[in-house]
């Protein structure tokens, strides 16, 4: 089941399995690999770079140093040399040395030559997160998913799904300028906390979007994205411009317990990269970047010598991304996975791996 560790691999993340990791562990308890510096090139990303580093790359806040000309330790451009020093008290530092070009403001380097741009790296590859971010993703109840426009007729007799380019009739929007943009969704699956009766509420799936050609009682629309099946009866939404993420990893400021509760993909098992549903929110203080341990139980076994029931800890079997926050669900990313990932795993804080939980090969 190893092969899902490298399957689809969203986030550079998955270096860290690579890198060899250094015998000694910093004073602060963080597991330092043996690389010195790293200069950043184009496509990196920050979650790759911290795997350079550390064997935990969501501990990287904890050593940042945030030089005084960098107004935003989140803003790392290619060609900026990460290097890793030792403070006073012994503990570990990483720096950014910028030899060139005024990246952000109040930089003290030398500015750029005329109309050179340069963008800041994301924290990580945003092909399966950024269709997440551009839609509500989330719905209090059925009713008000019914009560959103919809797209209502088509033209076409006898066609059931729809696709890029096909006209259609929406109900529900009235004096929308033309021109004007929605998202489509669908009801995605009703989100419930194990063991509690009222549900949490519904995701919604991203189908696609439509454009607005007139004005009229029912108002003529074109398909201008499809990312799914589309047919009548789909919802419509303001589509919001979704910005490129700049998640920094970090761990939850409090201890978090939550579960998989959905999947927005149709795979009996969950890989690298796929997103899922998680029952816990900002309620439960989650925030963007969070890291979480995905464990599964193990059940118990027999003690040798006494005979008696033992019980085996969990199992670590891959690590998640949140990247989108509600009040009280969150959506997250697979960022590892060395067994298939099941709707119930259980989600925690992470912690640093044990010479035990290593030589298992559950760390």
């Amino acid at each position: 089941m190893r092969k899902y560790i490298w399957r689809n691999t969203l986030f550079c993340l998955g270096l860290s399995a690579m890198a060899p990791v250094m015998g000694q562990t910093a004073p602060s308890g963080i597991q330092l690999r043996s690389e010195q510096s790293y200069t950043v090139k184009s496509g990196d990303t920050l979650w790759g770079i911290a795997a350079h580093f550390l064997r935990h790359p969501w501990q990287w806040p904890q050593i940042w140093h945030k030089n005084p000309y960098i107004h935003n330790p989140n803003l790392i451009y290619p060609g900026d040399r990460i290097v890793l020093t030792h403070g006073a008290n012994g503990q570990p530092e990483l720096r950014v040395e910028r030899s060139y070009g005024s990246h952000a403001a109040g930089s003290s380097a030398v500015e750029l030559h005329p109309q050179m741009t340069v963008e800041p790296l994301s924290t990580v590859a945003t092909g399966e997160v950024m269709p997440f971010l551009g839609t509500p993703g989330f719905i209090a109840s059925k009713k008000a998913y019914d009560a959103l426009p919809y797209l209502a007729a088509s033209a076409s007799s006898g066609q059931i799904v729809y696709t890029v380019g096909d006209k259609l009739y929406a109900s529900g929007l009235k004096r929308v300028p033309v021109g004007t943009r929605y998202g489509i969704v669908a009801l995605g699956p009703e989100l419930r906390r194990p063991g509690v009766e009222k549900p949490l509420g519904y995701a919604l799936y991203d189908l696609g979007s439509i454009i607005v050609r007139s004005d009229s009682s029912h108002a003529a629309v074109e398909i201008a994205d499809a990312r799914r099946e589309i047919s009548l009866g789909d919802r419509l939404i303001p589509e919001a411009g979704a910005k490129v993420p700049r998640y920094f990893p970090s761990a939850p400021a409090h201890p978090v317990s939550a579960r998989i509760i959905a999947k927005m993909s149709d795979y009996p098992e969950l890989l690298v990269g796929q997103a899922v549903i998680v029952d816990q929110g900002r309620e439960a203080g989650l925030s963007d970047g969070n890291l979480l341990r995905i464990e599964r139980t193990r059940g118990d076994t027999k003690n040798a010598v006494t005979g008696k029931s033992f019980a085996l800890p969990p199992q670590k079997v891959g690590e998640v991304m949140v990247f989108r926050v509600f009040p009280t669900v969150s959506y997250a990313v697979i960022t590892m996975a060395t067994h298939g990932i099941l709707v119930g795993d259980k989600l925690v804080s992470p912690r640093p791996v044990t010479a035990s939980d290593s030589s298992a090969g559950n760390g």
